[in-house]
């Protein structure tokens, strides 16, 4: 079986691999053009771009999806399957291009979650549990019948990197489990309960910015849904910085102090009031510098008891 593969992220490489490593042909991959990314300005190719080209695969690397040029480039390539996973939304033009038709691999148990950050929300919501869907692309995002699914817990020290990097990883083997009942014919689509979807719209930078009135535990999940990209940030003293990893302290009154104010400093944490409870921060980022502990990022940046985080 012939297959084009379509992605950008590192989420969707460990499905390329076991893709490559199998016996069906990938005749091409398909990822975005190289992208300034970064304070600098860098020119960057897709983690996908990199990976396929290391393995010698046939890269078309497409801004224009609706191009048609790139259309008859896929038409030539005789496909059976397109294989899609974490790439973008294909036009109606390109779905019914392959013989069999368009697979996409999606994060989380369909039809919860549609959309571009269903890893995201599951960690932000405070969800326990998610999963992964393989289902048969349709115009309409995310609405396809389902061919498999499987089922992870959320950790309660998951954030949005590690947890992502797991579920590539299983991912892959539900991807190459639902190709191998495509090809032999005893794959049974379930179509999806549409009146149980929710959703997982993309991150926007609204977002981002920590809201100190909210409950600690709300902020904590945020925090973890959001690193390390795209980090959820604040204000100290001037600066902007992220936010990257907290424990939620308890729900006792702390009415005598505002939300975002340090009421406790040790030497590896920094206790914060929020709307409901303290929220103790381990490590940050200050804009344009690594990632630290907040001890080794008090070395150079003096925080006091009584500063409030937001101003």
């Amino acid at each position: 079986m012939n297959l084009v593969f379509m992605g950008n992220p590192s989420f969707a490489v460990p499905a390329l691999e076991k893709l490559a490593a199998s016996d069906y042909q990938i005749v091409a991959v398909v990822s975005n053009p190289p992208q300034k990314m970064g304070r600098g300005k860098k020119i960057s190719e897709t983690a996908i771009a990199v990976k396929a080209k290391s393995m010698g695969l046939h890269v078309i690397q497409e801004q224009d999806l609706n191009s048609i040029h790139f259309k008859r480039e896929l038409e030539q390539l005789n496909a059976d399957l397109f294989v899609v996973v974490a790439f973008r939304i294909l036009p109606k033009s390109l779905i019914t291009i392959p013989k069999i038709g368009s697979i996409n691999l999606h994060g989380s148990l369909l039809p919860a979650y549609r959309g571009a950050a269903p890893i995201q929300w599951a960690l932000i919501n405070g969800d326990e549990e998610t999963g992964l869907s393989t289902f048969f692309i349709e115009p309409k995002v995310d609405t396809g019948a389902v061919i498999c699914q499987d089922r992870l817990s959320i950790r309660p020290d998951d954030n949005y990197s590690g947890l992502s990097e797991r579920m590539g990883n299983l991912g892959s083997d539900l991807l190459l489990k639902t190709i191998n009942l495509i090809e032999s014919g005893s794959n049974s689509a379930i179509k999806q309960n549409h009146n149980k979807a929710t959703l997982a719209p993309k991150i926007s930078k609204d977002m981002t910015i920590i809201d100190w009135n909210k409950p600690a535990r709300e902020l904590h999940n945020l925090v973890r849904g959001l690193t390390l990209i795209p980090g959820a940030a604040t204000i100290i003293k001037g600066k902007r910085i992220k936010i990257q990893e907290t424990r939620v302290g308890n729900d006792k009154d702390g009415s005598n102090y505002l939300p975002g104010e340090i009421i406790a400093i040790k030497k590896s944490i920094v206790t914060v009031q929020t709307g409901k409870g303290f929220l103790l921060i381990h490590r940050v980022q200050l804009e344009g510098k690594k990632t630290m502990d907040i001890g080794s990022f008090m070395n150079g940046f003096t925080l006091n008891i009584g500063d409030r985080f937001g101003n």
